[in-house]
């Protein structure tokens, strides 16, 4: 009995050990803001995450909700270590310490209010009465900015929500609705992938890309792994067929002050 109780103890401490090793080799989840089905974000964010990983040694893994909602709901309970958001900036999300590491390199990006190219509404205050569509009533520039523009011109609109901003675009182009607001990136990405053209009637002024930030339980070893890659994505030769398959600069440095401005419009809402 001796020897078997001894064979137990041995047993528990060799499977803890297994355990405690699969919990270090677990990845850490990287969540992403539906902006775009999950194909185009996979498609985009995958190679991306594999880069990281490779240079880091930090294991990272794509995760998001099925809905933009879904995916805040996610961050609000922790089930991310690292997310790609603006959405942290409301403030049902200000008792987490969230980090702002990093930001998606390139101009600033605008709020945009579109129309079909030969719609009849050239000027803000002739969506009076019509249908705009929407990512969700949680986006930055695809929602809150365009909101506050809208009610300052006074201007009673219809809600449509087409789930993310290439459902926004997808309804505009089939004239589901009249108008369509959007971040002006994917509105040029867009275009171009698409051989379709749209009339900006309102363009809001600049503000930062959306931002890489971190759960305060990753340990700030981990996080600056992290940091220091994203940045050295615009300059690694080894990233140099990455940034041509994603068709981007990479990342810049960002802190929580580059937001300011996204907390105030998104107060201006109630959010």
């Amino acid at each position: 009995m001796k020897t078997l109780g001894t064979l137990v103890v041995l047993l528990a401490a060799v499977v803890g050990a297994q355990s405690r090793g699969e919990a270090q080799d677990r990845p850490l989840a990287f969540g992403v803001l539906n902006q775009q089905s999950a194909i185009l974000t996979a498609e985009r964010w995958n190679p991306i995450l594999h880069y990281l990983t490779s240079v880091t040694g930090v294991p990272l893994q794509l995760k998001m909700g099925p809905t933009v909602q879904d995916t805040d709901t996610m961050m609000g309970r922790g089930d991310f270590d690292f997310v790609y958001t603006n959405h942290n900036f409301q403030s049902e999300f200000d008792h987490i310490a969230f980090r702002v590491i990093a930001r998606w390199s390139g101009d600033p990006i605008h709020g945009v209010l579109a129309v079909p190219s030969d719609s009849e509404v050239r000027d803000l205050r002739q969506l009076q009465g019509k249908r705009i569509a929407f990512p969700s009533n949680d986006a930055f520039v695809a929602y809150a900015v365009p909101v506050v523009a809208l009610r300052q011109a006074g201007v009673k609109f219809t809600e449509v929500f087409a789930g993310n901003q290439e459902g926004v675009l997808a309804q505009l182009k089939a004239r589901r609705v009249d108008g369509g607001a959007v971040n002006s990136r994917f509105l040029r990405d867009y275009q171009q992938r698409e051989k379709v053209q749209f009339r900006e009637i309102f363009t809001s002024s600049g503000y930062p890309d959306l931002a890489v930030i971190a759960h305060p339980r990753v340990p700030a070893a981990v996080v600056e792994k992290v940091r220091k890659a994203l940045l050295d994505v615009k300059h690694d030769p080894r990233a140099a067929a990455l940034r041509e398959q994603v068709r981007f600069k990479g990342f810049d440095q960002a802190s929580e002050k580059d937001y300011d401005g996204v907390r105030r419009i998104y107060r201006q809402i109630g959010q």
